[in-house]
């Protein structure tokens, strides 16, 4: 990747100078100083805080973005996000001001919310991986199914699925990230569902060779309460998301619009929905992944979720990473294969869409147009 890029991407993701410049060294081999670093942003015309902004742009993104799910982000993850997706630095305090003049008393709301979680311990990124399904999107079609590392809190993976009851789905999941980086945690945490099944063995047989959590001890069944970190994440996606997308729906449902007794609607749901949902889950992810997380006393540390996971040193933290080779991922793979076959619905919906031309919605609305067209087409 071009240095520039690599720089501007860091920079957009809000980093500090030091923590790109140890991301340039550890996984692109480029040796920078703090010093070049910002010569080299201020060739590239990129400032943190622009003095002079036009606060009608500022309004209109946010505007924009409240539209949606995006309603119902606080001042800090929007000024993130406008930073991360369009790009746009600006103090915070400009984004608080704004968001107080557009949606006051969501402002309000939002000061009267308190968590209380329990303290949590852990020596580093990679120690264990959290794993569960969120089924409150689950009634209209949409199951989703999350990992989040308990030393980070980086979300692993998050995705909408046909089924999270299937071992295969989440197992799926599991060895795809196994794939990504190259191992395995040290431990994996997830409920008494059958649909872990495949993925305990997976991660027992992963650290079959590993001393003092070799065998069966890779992996560790337990209720709800103590799969905490993911749990919490859970409550944060739902305030920052999931009921947007629950309220959309069940007003969908109420209008008549859904009629969630018909398999065709159901079908028809899933196929103008389910890539808009990921879009917004890859949002999501993304969006919790780079911000920063404030000192508490519940927090085992600070941080940015990523710069934890990658860079656990600066942390004081110690990456328990366990190796896999390839020859053991490629092994697994016979265990994820779907079993779910061809749906006629589908292929139908697919055919509609070559025949008439159109592309696939990116947003709710374009998602809700065609499918008002597709059951318009079918006569349902």
């Amino acid at each position: 990747m071009i240095e520039s890029v690599v720089i501007e991407k860091y920079f957009h993701l809000g980093y500090d100078y030091k923590t790109i410049t140890d991301l340039l060294q550890v996984y692109h081999g480029i040796t920078m100083s703090v010093r070049t670093l910002k010569r080299r942003l201020q060739s590239y015309n990129l400032v943190k805080k622009k003095i002079n902004v036009d606060e009608d742009l500022i309004r209109n993104i946010i505007r924009s973005e409240m539209q949606g799910p995006g309603q119902l982000a606080g001042y800090r993850k929007m000024w993130h996000i406008l930073r991360i997706k369009h790009h746009v630095h600006v103090p915070r305090r400009l984004v608080a001001q704004i968001l107080r003049e557009l949606d006051p008393d969501a402002s309000k709301a939002r000061k009267r919310n308190k968590l209380h979680r329990r303290i949590y311990h852990s020596y580093g990124p990679n120690q264990c991986w959290h794993i569960d399904g969120y089924d409150k999107l689950k009634q209209f079609g949409f199951p989703i199914h999350s990992a989040v590392d308990g030393y980070s809190r980086k979300v692993m993976w998050l995705e909408t699925c046909r089924s999270n009851n299937l071992p295969s789905v989440p197992a799926k999941l599991y060895l795809e990230c196994v794939q990504e980086h190259k191992g395995c945690p040290l431990l994996v945490r997830s409920d008494y569902g059958t649909e872990n099944g495949i993925i305990a063995g997976m991660q027992c047989f992963f650290c079959s060779d590993n001393a003092p959590f070799s065998g069966e001890l890779a992996h560790r069944y337990g209720s709800s309460t103590r799969n905490q970190r993911v749990e919490n994440w859970w409550s944060h996606f739902r305030k920052a998301m999931a009921s947007w997308w629950i309220n959309f729906f069940k007003d969908l449902v109420d209008k008549g619009i859904v009629d969630l007794e018909k398999e065709l609607h159901k079908e028809c749901l899933w196929f103008c929905f389910s890539g808009v949902l990921q879009i917004a889950l890859d949002d999501m992810k993304k969006y919790w992944n780079t911000h920063y997380i404030r000192q508490s006393r519940h927090e085992t540390v600070a941080g940015v979720p990523d710069i934890l996971f990658f860079l656990p040193e600066n942390s004081g933290g110690t990456d328990c990473l366990i190796p896999v080779p390839q020859e053991k991922v490629d092994e697994m793979k016979l265990e994820c294969q779907d079993a779910e076959e061809g749906n006629v619905f589908q292929e139908y919906f697919e055919y509609l869409m070559e025949t008439g031309g159109i592309q696939y919605p990116t947003r709710y609305d374009e998602a809700l147009t065609l499918f008002s067209y597709l059951t318009s087409v079918a006569d349902v």
